[in-house]
């Protein structure tokens, strides 16, 4: 084993992924965890979206063990104790940022006069103890099953206080900042499913859409539907995103240029199906046109990430030509294909 497997059984650093969710009280989040240590990840309310802390330098993390020592009469002069709780700490050592954002018009990013989105979060703490968040921690144990498996993350989940913050400054560095998580509330540790794809990290942060098959003012209908059977294995997929259910969403485009945060894949493996993405602005229709003629009788899933799809808008985030590409929520949706 010293000759080749130890060091291949580390996990990086690196490959950690930190999100953090503003909670409005008395919400709180809690993570579930099967039988065999699986995690089924909360589903968040309209509206709230998990930001990813990406100027982290380090984080320190801990579970604390509450022990009530005790003596009795008799016990001849030895000390007993029972653990009666346990909390997760968290200290934080980060950069202090500012918003950086796509706007509609040209291909450089801007800066928009704010902090960033993960930043203003903890900025929140500054001046309100009562404010909580919603951590998630996922470190990336690699691909199952010789590289051909899906995405394994070890998951810890809980809700915090954000407590001690820290803004030290020094002429020959950037700004620092230090804050400290201090848990409320049951924590969760278990292992995570991310499917065939890796989570995904390092992108422009922004506020996120919320999209509904069948309601609000951002709609998507897919072809062939949610659970379909019977699906010809030649035909291609559609997303179409409207306003109103039949009116095209304006000012559409695709997140990534290549269709990327599209991912047509065999749902039992994760093993992606190649297929070129495109979107037809005019309309709102994204078709997903798989390379090959899919497999008979298999179940297909197709995958839209946060921000597989953006929209142009203005600070009402109402469409606007000049505006700021915002993320859509993305989805997930199965089908089978005919025998």
């Amino acid at each position: 084993m010293a000759d080749f497997a130890i060091g291949q059984t580390f996990i990086k650093a690196h490959r950690s992924i930190l999100l953090m969710t503003p909670l409005t009280a008395p919400c709180r989040y809690f993570p579930t965890r099967d039988s065999m240590g699986w995690i089924t990840r909360p589903t968040l309310d309209t509206g709230d979206w998990a930001r990813e802390l990406q100027t982290v330098k380090q984080v320190s993390f801990s579970v604390d063990n509450n022990d009530r020592e005790f003596r009795l009469i008799g016990d001849d002069g030895w000390s007993d104790s029972v653990t009666t709780g346990s909390m997760v700490s968290a200290n934080f050592d980060t950069f202090f940022s500012k918003a950086i954002v796509r706007k509609a018009t040209g291909n450089c990013p801007e800066f928009i006069g704010d902090y960033s989105e993960e930043f203003a979060i903890v900025a929140q703490a500054r001046d309100n103890t009562d404010f909580e968040v919603f951590i998630e921690m996922f470190k990336e144990l690699g691909r199952s099953d010789g590289g051909s498996g899906n995405y394994i993350y070890d998951y810890a989940g809980f809700n915090c206080a954000l407590r001690n913050y820290k803004e030290p400054q020094t002429a020959e560095d950037l700004i620092n900042v230090t804050f400290d998580g201090k848990s409320r509330g049951r924590a969760v540790f278990g292992r995570f499913d991310a499917g065939g794809a890796p989570l995904s990290s390092g992108a422009i942060q922004s506020v996120i859409l919320a999209t509904d098959p069948a309601t609000g003012g951002r709609r998507y209908a897919l072809a062939p539907a949610d659970n379909a059977t019977d699906v010809t294995a030649t035909g291609n997929i559609t997303v179409t995103y409207t306003s109103d259910g039949s009116t095209a969403l304006p000012q559409l485009a695709l997140g990534a240029s290549d269709g990327s945060g599209f991912r047509l894949e065999v749902a039992s493996s994760g093993v992606q199906v190649p297929a070129a993405v495109s979107l037809n602005a005019g309309t709102g229709v994204v078709t997903v046109n798989p390379d090959a003629t899919l497999g008979a009788s298999t179940i297909y899933r197709l995958v839209a990430r946060n921000g597989a799809i953006v929209q142009a808008v203005d600070a009402s985030l109402v469409a606007d030509a000049a505006g700021i590409q915002r993320p859509l929520a993305g989805f997930a949706s199965t089908f089978r294909t005919a025998s």
